[in-house]
């Protein structure tokens, strides 16, 4: 349902959108979108208004577009100066590929102001589907069907075989800031995803010597245990399955070569982190709240920021939509909305 849009500066709603606004329009924000080379600065930030207005209340950009051009109010809470016309902004939207729009969402949001944490932070990785808006009228969606499609047939244990992609996230767990994002067509095994998601996190110069990461069953395989210790020195506490065992995973996750060479230091730290692995393990069913934040992370991004199906169909228009709405969601957070029972308070609202 489209529903009319008429800013109210008293509105917690739309205060809180003021705040999205106000970051767009700062020089911080100009100068990334710069450095990203999304060049007509002006027109980029007018297209990422709209079409964060539209995610933000879940409505369609057209109907969004047509309430800027036939609200002054709107315009002004906006400001925007010079409005583009539909095709303007598809166009502006569109120009560049989705890897500048994930390098803009993650630059930003490594900026932004959130509450500050003393010592090493924990981070939570999980995966959801995407699921794209396809009307099959009832008929099988075939591998084959998607063969030369961007998308392809994927499965979610809560939502059935579906058609789409897979987004992997890494979040802090104190903050939930988000710190890495992953999207694969159809839904690949998680455990074969655990590497990549370190390495992206690795990259970009988050990860810590003896950072505690939280993941669930889903990413269970004795080699990522060996991967997080060995490759990365973190303390990779992924959720155990009931097979196998503690001891028989304690036999799996052998000493590496070096740890014998006594000139070498990367023993006593491989001992300590497989040391504290064993410790958390079994006590991981006490960690499934703190990985529950996660949970409502993506519920939030599906229910009220409009993920859970989405009209996109291409790879380029899904990822984007992604990224932009992982961006909005970390501004919202940044602004105060960094506990759960604040993030129901907007899903109320919403």
């Amino acid at each position: 349902m489209n529903i009319p849009l008429n800013p109210d500066s008293k509105d917690p709603i739309w205060t809180l959108f003021g705040k999205v606004i106000k970051l767009i329009d700062s020089r911080s924000f100009q100068q990334e979108l710069a450095r990203n080379k999304l060049q007509s600065i002006e027109r980029y930030q007018t297209m990422l208004k709209i079409i964060l207005l539209a995610s933000y209340f879940n409505l369609e950009v057209s109907h969004v577009h047509s309430e800027v051009e036939n609200r002054e109010k709107l315009r002004k809470f906006l400001n925007i100066n010079n409005p583009l016309t539909l095709k303007q902004i598809r166009e502006v939207y569109s120009r560049k590929n989705e890897q500048k729009y994930l390098e803009l969402a993650l630059k930003t949001l490594n900026k932004l102001e959130f509450k500050k944490i003393r010592g090493l932070k924990t981070i939570l990785l999980d995966s959801t589907a995407i699921i794209i808006d396809l009307k099959f009228n009832g008929k099988y969606i075939s591998k084959q069907t998607c063969l030369d499609k961007d998308y392809k047939r994927g499965f979610s244990t809560s939502k059935g075989h579906y058609a789409g992609f897979q987004m992997t996230i890494a979040v802090e767990h104190e903050t939930l800031r988000p710190l890495a994002i992953l999207i694969y067509p159809g839904s690949p095994n998680d455990a074969k995803i655990f590497d990549k998601i370190m390495y992206e996190l690795k990259k970009r110069r988050l990860l810590r010597k003896g950072q505690l990461v939280i993941a669930d069953k889903g990413f269970y395989s004795a080699c990522n245990y060996l991967t997080g210790i060995n490759k990365y020195k973190i303390v990779p506490l992924v959720f155990p399955r009931k097979k196998p065992t503690l001891e028989v995973l304690k036999d799996k996750i052998i000493n590496p070569l070096d740890y014998f060479n006594y000139e070498n230091k990367s023993g006593t730290i491989y001992q300590e982190l497989r040391n504290r692995l064993f410790e958390l393990l079994p006590k991981w069913e006490d960690l499934r709240r703190t990985r529950w934040k996660i949970e409502k992370v993506f519920e939030f991004l599906k229910e009220n920021l409009g993920l859970g199906h989405i009209h996109a169909y291409t790879k380029r228009s899904v990822y984007k939509k992604a990224y932009l709405n992982v961006l909005l969601l970390g501004i919202l957070i940044s602004n105060g909305q960094n506990e759960i029972k604040e993030i129901y308070t907007i899903q109320n609202f919403t």
